[in-house]
């Protein structure tokens, strides 16, 4: 433990990075999208190429401490350094939302080898599911220049979330591209909305579109065969936490923080291995990937199968944690259970659109606190007279 605390102290030392301004980050995006039309995957290679002398992947395909995260800050170092034996050790947990596998069509086929990220920075699901793609990511190559420090909505639930952004930086890597798309900031304009900061390519719009017609937010789209819709655990587990303490609480598997970033970025990495057609890399092959991969293909865990009810409410006097807890066991519950749902139908009725909408209230409803998000399932339709 005396060797861990003193790998860590640079954390508890390192201040939280200043974010650059909306006019610099929209200067970025400009030339980010002109980057893209140059033809990326020609740049990738020749990053990956004039880069070998200075990252070495590991065995495992992580990145060696130093190689390559120099212009990294130190809470991110300690994110793209999790141990193969810490994530073996934190698995999948049962309270994660499993990813979805879904059919390749020719309207997405652009994605076909990229990892596409959509997200905003106000957006506290985001704030939590960004380090475990972090964390996955790094398994398959190297960031660098990532230190835009930012803090989810202070009007949202889970308000404050110490987090950070994608833009400004680079990921490279042998094996597919990352798209990134960090949508609005988290700074309101004079008309109530979100500062815009970077918008969709055509062929991450499609995937979006095809595969989150809600456009719910973070989507992560890996290689057109696998997504995930909103984050896959709750953000809850940041609440009070400063980036600093986040990047040391995600090397302690047994930390709740660990539990769910890290077991997040397990089932993110096996979908990543399923990109790849040729040689993997060694953390494809770990029992925790292997029976993420598993949960994957039969689309729920293990336990979730065996019992799969919606969770109890907490009594009226739980704590506030508690609530939020239920509310995004409710949350996941519903999304696990929607393709039920619209695959039920009653005799004369036909279902034309369902989606897992919250309501917040006021005041103390039904035994639920005000400010806590009530889940539940909206749709429409129309049944024959007499139905």
């Amino acid at each position: 433990m005396s060797d861990l605390r003193e790998l860590t102290q640079p954390l508890i030392n390192q201040p939280l990075v200043n974010r650059p301004d909306v006019a610099t980050l929209r200067r970025r995006n400009q030339r980010r999208s002109r980057r893209r039309i140059s033809g990326l995957s020609a740049v990738l290679a020749v990053v990956v190429a004039t880069t070998v002398g200075l990252t070495q992947m590991t065995g495992s395909g992580g990145v060696r401490p130093g190689g390559g995260t120099g212009q990294l800050a130190a809470y991110f170092r300690a994110s793209v350094n999790i141990p193969d034996a810490t994530l073996a050790q934190v698995g999948v947990p049962d309270s994660l939302v499993v990813p979805t596998m879904v059919t390749p069509t020719s309207a997405s086929s652009s994605t076909n080898h990229v990892v596409s990220y959509v997200g905003a920075e106000y957006c506290p699901y985001c704030a939590i599911q960004r380090w475990a793609l972090l964390v996955a990511l790094s398994k398959f190559g190297a960031f660098e220049n990532l230190n835009s420090a930012v803090y989810s909505s202070s009007t949202d639930v889970y308000p404050n979330l110490a987090s950070w952004s994608f833009i400004g930086s680079h990921f490279s890597s042998p094996y597919f591209t990352f798209d990134p798309t960090e949508l609005t900031s988290s700074i309101l304009d004079g008309h109530g909305d979100y500062q815009p900061l970077e918008t969709m390519d055509p062929g991450q719009k499609a995937s979006f579109d095809l595969y989150n017609p809600q456009g719910g937010l973070p989507f992560i789209d890996m290689g057109n065969a696998t997504v995930t819709l909103g984050a896959s655990s709750s953000p809850s587990v940041l609440e009070g936490l400063t980036l600093t303490q986040i990047g040391f609480d995600i090397q302690d598997p047994s930390s709740p923080v660990a539990q769910a970033i890290d077991g997040t970025a397990n089932y993110l990495i096996a979908g990543l291995c399923s990109m790849i057609s040729g040689s993997q890399p060694g953390i494809c092959d770990s029992t925790a990937v292997q029976i993420a991969k598993s949960y994957i293909n039969a689309g729920h865990s293990a336990a979730q199968s065996a019992s799969d009810l919606a969770p109890t409410q907490p009594p009226t006097n739980a704590s506030l944690a508690t609530w939020q807890q239920w509310s995004d066991a409710m949350h996941a519950y519903l999304v696990r259970t929607l393709p039920l749902m619209e695959k039920s139908t009653t005799p004369g009725c036909v279902t034309l659109t369902t989606e897992v909408d919250a309501t917040v209230y006021t005041k103390t409803t039904l035994g639920i606190p005000p400010g806590i998000k009530v889940w539940g399932v909206s749709g429409t339709g129309h049944c024959k007279p007499g139905k």
